[in-house]
């Protein structure tokens, strides 16, 4: 089994840094620790808020000179 280790990640459970790892042998982003055998699924996709009055860009449009 090939580990790809994330460098400098702390673990959320034992706090234990260097020591987390994605499994290359699974389908999907699951992420774990050596130490504690923490597991956490990476989302999908990530929802990002839109900032308040960016609904509409405008092109600026210059003088040819």
């Amino acid at each position: 089994m090939s580990r790809r280790f994330i460098a400098g990640a702390r673990c959320q459970s034992c706090r234990a840094e260097d020591t987390l790892y994605f499994d290359s042998q699974s389908t999907s982003d699951i992420v774990l620790c050596v130490d504690c055998g923490f597991t956490e699924a990476r989302p999908k996709s990530v929802d990002v808020p839109t900032p308040p009055g960016a609904d509409e860009i405008v092109p600026l449009k210059f003088p040819m000179t």
